[in-house]
């Protein structure tokens, strides 16, 4: 019975600030609020949300950067259709058709950056775009933007200013992502401006961070990727962005740049005596794969203040990236003790337990992660993976289901719920939602695969033999010659019968 030759198991997910002319002085994190909720805009349309930030006005026509993936996503394709109507949205709640989206985002390899245009006859004020370049841990930054938590979509959504502070500045990374913090940001702030603590936009914020590692099953089969809250996140330096200009055309004439020496006092690590030095220099040193270093640094800022939660929450994290899970449970355990609404915690600790074999104590984790933090759609994601794994299909389908409430363009949660309603013999179910997952991700080689399966499961050969055919394809593509290799004995093994 091929029913029984399923491809995967399950898939889990992670978790998981302004203008002004050059005269501005800024006083105050109220100051760069302000700012902010001027310049920042929402984009909205019937498929996405995300933000933006305007930064250049021709007569009555607005310039707003934003990401690409934003108004035109691979991992969704729908978004870069012309039928698909995206409107912006302002801080005096009048909303505007885009007039047009410039992508300037060719290749996989070009910055995740896109401009959109708006005509209004208000007046709304433009960013200050900083020097990014001096941009470097440990200080401080502003992220804004309107995330989708909550329930909340479109217009709806609501304003947020997170604080944090620069972990890291890579080389290069995909989608020019090479400006790393550790602010907290949610769906919907991608394409929001990241602010320097003079409220000049340095970055476009776009990427939560997450680290995956194997998931094996009780026969040794790698099964998918288990995958813990960073708190890591990165946008795209705004000089990345100027390097472009002769991309954008009259635009680059009309922007906004100050390139002064910040005038605030950033975060110092030659203070041995303060906490937060060794805490920030442990955070850049977790961002940069320095795990012994960072934990060194932790300990520091433990013993100088042993109250500190979020010390503990990134040790644990540098353990666990060290495979030391019961040191990573007894941090988590303290940064608990320390902060009991901490949801974060729990959904780390509850990942590491699930990874000791302890599902019903990983589901007790993920419990206490969404009573914090009823939005959180990784822990219902999670929470489903634990609860198939313990053979309650029809409560990882409810949690499934909770978690594309909340964000619906997950095509892994699709995938798991699928898989969850074959197990309970729902083939019309599973079929559905397989599909689904391919449309929001058409090189989901795992859900071709299962898709394919089932198909011959229900006597379809044709199309079974064609799904896994694509699942093959999209397996050698991706450099994944085992699963490769098992997509062509399916097919061998259909085709015999």
């Amino acid at each position: 019975m091929l029913r029984h030759l399923q491809f995967y198991a399950l898939t889990s997910v992670v978790l998981a600030i302004v203008t002004g002319a050059n005269a501005v002085i800024i006083n105050s994190e109220s100051d760069i609020q302000q700012i902010a909720v001027s310049i920042t805009v929402q984009i909205n349309s019937s498929i996405s949300d995300g933000s933006g930030v305007i930064v250049a006005k021709q007569g009555n026509t607005y310039a707003v950067v934003t990401n690409n993936h934003v108004v035109c996503s691979s991992d969704n394709p729908r978004r870069c259709s012309d039928n698909v109507t995206y409107t912006v949205r302002t801080y005096r709640g009048k909303e505007y058709r885009i007039l047009k989206v410039q992508r300037l985002q060719k290749t996989k390899n070009d910055p995740d950056l896109a401009i959109v245009t708006f005509n209004s006859s208000e007046t709304y004020p433009v960013a200050t775009l900083g020097n990014s370049d001096v941009a470097k841990p440990p200080a401080s930054i502003y992220v804004y933007g309107f995330p989708s938590t909550r329930n909340r979509s479109g217009s709806e959504r609501e304003p947020e200013l997170s604080k944090g502070h620069i972990t890291s500045r890579p080389q290069s990374r995909p989608g020019g992502y090479t400006l790393r913090y550790n602010a907290e940001t949610w769906n919907g702030m991608s394409g929001g401006p990241v602010f320097d603590s003079d409220g000049r936009v340095i970055g476009i914020h776009g990427q939560g961070d997450r680290e995956p590692s194997d998931a094996i099953d009780d026969q040794g089969y790698t099964t998918g990727q288990v995958s813990i809250g960073t708190g890591f996140n990165a946008a795209i330096p705004i000089n990345t962005f100027l390097a472009m200009r002769s991309q954008i055309g009259q635009i680059a004439a009309n922007l906004t740049i100050d390139n002064t020496p910040t005038t605030s006092r950033p975060v110092s690590l030659n203070n041995p005596n303060d906490a937060l030095t060794y805490y920030v220099r442990g955070l850049s040193r977790l961002d940069m794969g320095d795990f012994s270093g960072s934990i060194a640094d932790f300990n520091q800022a433990l013993q100088k203040q042993p109250n500190y939660a979020e010390a503990y929450f990134y040790r644990g994290l540098a353990r666990l990236q060290q495979r030391d899970l019961q040191g990573s449970i007894a941090d988590y355990n303290q940064a608990i003790r320390l902060d009991p609404s901490y949801p974060e915690a729990y959904y780390n600790r509850a990942v590491v337990r699930s990874q000791l074999g302890d599902k019903a104590a990983a589901i007790a984790d993920y419990t206490q992660a969404i009573r914090f933090d009823s939005t959180f759609a990784a822990a219902y994601n999670n929470r489903g993976l634990a609860r198939s794994d313990l053979g309650d299909q029809q409560g990882a389908i409810d949690d499934f289901t909770q978690a594309l409430q909340i964000n619906p363009g997950k095509a892994n949660t699709y995938y798991n719920r699928g898989l969850a309603h074959e197990r309970l013999g729902n083939d019309r179910g599973a079929l559905a939602d397989y599909t689904q997952a391919i449309q929001i991700n058409p090189n989901y080689a795992k859900a071709y695969g299962n898709r394919g399966l089932l198909l011959a499961q229900l006597g379809n050969v044709q199309g079974a033999i064609a799904d896994l055919q694509q699942a093959a394809q999209l397996f050698r593509a991706q450099g994944k010659m085992e699963d490769y290799q098992k997509a062509l004995d399916r097919i061998r093994q259909i085709q015999q019968q």
